[in-house]
């Protein structure tokens, strides 16, 4: 595709010199994604029509549909290209289900690398599974669900894929506006497998603390076969204790609530247990985006030892690696125990939303900037 060094420049462009002295233009990188029929100078003619608006292709990726192909595309186009004119170039040439947005400069890697990267994220837990999804198809939506069936198989349709999670559920992807192609499918169904092979092979890691009395404890992250040892440890924390985590009685044993506490494609959840193998504290990191918050509770004969600390820790550790941005927390004002274990891991007070209650937050990417 002749880029702009080629004379592909429209007349309206903006120029300007760079460092060197070089007349250089203000480029934005997009990406643009149609669904194009299978016809003779049909793709010389979206090219044709791209270079007019001084576009330069960098990458393109055909994917064979049963009436015809979907075309993705990453270019650059001058700074003043709208979306509007992006899209009329398109559907002149004959392109429907026109999405066009604009891209990062990350997005420029080719299929194979960007899988391969996502791929160590998944084992070395730098990365989650909905979050794999989204950097795999781009710009769509992910929302779990739970499965009416325990074996839930996976489904294609073109507007919607339905797939496992490997820590329980189906995860239902769309794209607005634009139909999922065979080959994505095969690229999310791989991937969900990959993911559920991980979490078969790639040991739990389990970490050892000690509470502020020397106690010994064992820190590891919960799943969804530890709801009977979570139902307990609910049970013997009293009713004080869970109105403080959760602003209200709290899920009961066997309610859906805790069962989504401890799906991995909701969140994160740690677990303290004690020497004889019984949990004292449960941490949880729930997540959307670059934001996330996190709840503790303690049970009442393990509190002012430690170990709301140790899992506060924990969890900061781990939004961290996910990449969130800003952590949150809520508190009754008068829970003086856990403002100072949030206050212990860097979070500051925030504001009162609501009469007796605190906000509490963290901007994780301060930090990062400071060590960088």
């Amino acid at each position: 595709m002749p880029g702009a060094q080629d004379g592909c420049r429209t007349s309206g462009e903006t120029r300007a010199l760079d460092s060197d002295g070089v007349v250089a233009m203000e480029r934005e990188l997009w990406r643009l994604r149609a669904a194009v029929a299978d016809a003779p100078g049909r793709l010389a003619q979206l090219a044709g029509n791209l270079a007019a608006l001084g576009g330069d292709i960098r990458t393109m990726h055909v994917h064979p549909m049963p009436d015809g192909v979907v075309d993705e595309v990453l270019l650059h186009l001058p700074a003043e290209v709208t979306e509007a004119q992006l899209v009329g170039a398109v559907r002149a040439a004959g392109g429907t289900e026109i999405r066009a947005l604009r891209a990062d400069v990350r997005e420029l890697d080719d299929v194979p690398t960007r899988t391969v990267k996502l791929a160590d994220d998944l084992i070395n837990g730098r990365a989650e599974v909905v979050g794999a999804l989204q950097r795999l198809l781009g710009d769509v939506e992910v929302v779990w669900q739970e499965s009416p069936q325990p074996d839930p198989g996976a489904e294609f349709a073109a507007e919607v894929i339905r797939l496992p999670e490997p820590g329980g559920g189906l995860l239902e992807v769309r794209r607005p506006g634009a139909s999922f192609t065979p080959a994505e499918f095969a690229r999310a169904s791989s991937m969900l497998e990959f993911a559920a092979s991980c979490r078969r092979l790639v040991p739990t890691r389990i970490d050892r603390a000690r509470t502020r009395d020397g106690c010994r404890v064992t820190v590891r992250a919960a799943t969804r076969a530890d709801l009977d040892l979570v139902c307990a440890f609910h049970d013997r924390c009293s009713g004080a204790a869970r109105y403080r985590r959760y602003f209200g009685p709290g899920p009961g044993p066997g309610e859906q609530g805790l069962r989504r506490l401890l799906t991995p494609a909701l969140g994160r959840c740690l677990l303290v247990l004690s020497p004889d193998g019984e949990i004292v504290g449960m941490g949880n990191l729930m997540y959307q985006d670059d934001s996330g918050e996190v709840a503790l509770l303690v049970r009442d004969d393990w509190q002012r030892r430690g170990v709301g600390t140790i899992l506060v820790r924990g969890l900061v550790e781990k939004a961290r690696e996910l990449g969130i941005a800003q952590l949150t927390a809520q508190t009754h004002v008068d829970n003086t125990a856990i403002a100072r274990t949030l206050r212990t891991a860097g979070l500051k007070l925030a504001g009162a939303p609501e009469p007796g209650e605190w906000s509490w937050s963290l901007d994780l990417r301060a930090k990062a900037g400071a060590r960088g």
